[in-house]
């Protein structure tokens, strides 16, 4: 974690460089250019202010150990430094910087040079990598405010635009905005609250046959059908058959993990292992789907919709002749509600093929509650010992710390054997056993996805 970094006469943390035109300097083709903050994927090959001592500074590349910039700007390996750069403050945040008699000036072309005076495009914003990576992942996502989407538009020195939302560097960064996936801004007197959308479906995918037949048809639906482009979370022993099948969809990210599993809380206790780690915390909202599940409406609408729900969802188990309440059927945890009891109304379970979540920050701790009591449980009681796995955890864990809701997904989750609605977006092939890989392919058919 950075340091807080402190300006004057101070030493300064290593520190990166953006523009007044809101992009950030970076080394490529042998010049420092300027590149736009939706176009960075790493650190790498940006231009940084290195810190060399006693109030001096130089200008490198981040991946270069020991050598600057010529005063020129036309090498990035000067065997001496022919300079140390200087800076003139505008305020704490805003900064000319002075190489010998020039002055550092920015192009609307995206090129770099210098001028003599500091006039119009002369002025920088000195940013930690913290401050830098979290600019970085709003340009590339789409902010919720008072139930409206707004996309990255534009940036300064001073602020980002979303549109005709214009949000200002210092609220950015305040103190009171800790939190990665929301956040607070005024615009004059008035408080704004942001939602980032920055949507992630998982998935679980170990062993051969039927499981990545599913998995193919599935990715397939949310791709082809619900029109999703986003990321992709995938948990598998078998990484090269995924990648494959993946390979032709435009997804903007497919992370997969790869794990060993030998048995069955293995194959379906990891998701709450994923759901806990810092590998998810980013994404808001998140959907976690079983392999046997079809995505039959575009997806987008939902994302958005469901920004408004606060808590954990799944679709409750409502089966006609079952009783499918918590206290009483093993299938949603009543197996640990009789072992320790809490105060609650006899409630119908859910099933946790699909499962929301609106955070991954939010929720990362009492995913890490249900991991931790899961692995205590079967160590003490054996790795059978609880029926149903981690969805009895799950119904056991979210009702008792009032973590969850049937909705949104109760209402947009149908089961195969149920006639679809119209509002349905996931379908769930589970009750079809061992058929669910025909019943499966013949609505892909229907779907047209053949």
């Amino acid at each position: 974690m950075l340091k807080p970094r402190i300006f004057g006469d101070t030493q300064m943390e290593t520190s990166y460089i953006l523009s007044d035109h809101g992009m950030v300097l970076s080394y490529e083709e042998g010049k420092i250019i300027q590149k736009p903050l939706k176009n960075i994927l790493d650190l790498e090959d940006l231009v940084i202010i290195k810190n060399v001592g006693f109030g001096s500074y130089s200008i490198q590349i981040k991946n270069e150990e020991i050598f600057s910039f010529n005063s020129h700007l036309t090498h990035h390996n000067k065997a001496v430094d022919d300079h140390f750069i200087k800076f003139e403050y505008l305020d704490n945040k805003i900064v000319f910087f002075k190489i010998n008699d020039n002055y550092l000036s920015s192009f609307p072309d995206s090129s770099i040079n210098t001028l003599p005076e500091a006039i119009t495009w002369e002025k920088f914003r000195i940013l930690s990598e913290q401050e830098l990576k979290r600019i970085i992942y709003l340009s590339q996502n789409a902010l919720l405010i008072d139930e409206k989407l707004y996309s990255f538009s534009s940036a300064s020195t001073e602020a980002m635009n979303f549109g005709d939302m214009r949000i200002e560097f210092n609220d950015l960064f305040s103190d009171i905005n800790k939190n990665i996936t929301e956040f607070t801004f005024f615009i004059e007197n008035f408080p704004f609250f942001a939602k980032i959308i920055n949507p992630l479906f998982v998935y679980v995918i170990f062993g051969n046959g039927d499981i990545l037949s599913q998995f193919k048809m599935s990715i397939k639906s949310l791709v082809d059908v619900g029109k999703y482009k986003g990321d992709v979370l995938i948990v598998t022993d078998h990484e090269e058959e995924v990648l494959e099948l993946c390979k032709d969809y435009n997804l903007r990210n497919v992370i997969i993990i790869q794990a060993t599993a030998t048995d069955r809380l293995d194959f379906v206790g990891i998701r709450v292992r994923m759901l806990a780690s810092d590998i998810v915390k980013s994404y808001s909202p998140i959907f976690y789907i079983d392999a046997d599940v079809l995505i039959v409406k575009d997806i987008n609408p939902t994302l958005v919709k469901s920004s408004k729900f606060e808590k954990i969802s799944a679709q409750l188990e409502d089966y006609l002749y079952f009783n499918n309440r918590i206290k009483h059927n093993i299938s949603v945890g009543s197996t640990l509600f009789n072992e320790c009891p809490f105060e609650i109304n006899d409630v119908n379970g859910f099933n946790g093929g699909v499962l929301f979540v609106p955070s991954g920050e939010k929720f990362q701790d009492i995913f890490k509650t249900a991991y931790i009591m899961m692995v205590k449980y079967t160590h003490r009681n054996g790795r059978e010992s609880i029926p149903f796995y981690e969805q009895s955890i799950l119904n056991y864990i979210l009702y008792k710390s009032n973590n969850f809701s049937p909705e949104p997904v109760s209402s947009i989750t149908e089961l195969s054997c149920e006639e679809v609605k119209k509002d349905a977006v996931f379908i769930h092939y589970f009750p079809a056993g061992g058929e669910r890989t025909t019943y499966m392919k013949n609505d892909i058919k229907e779907l047209g996805l053949c």
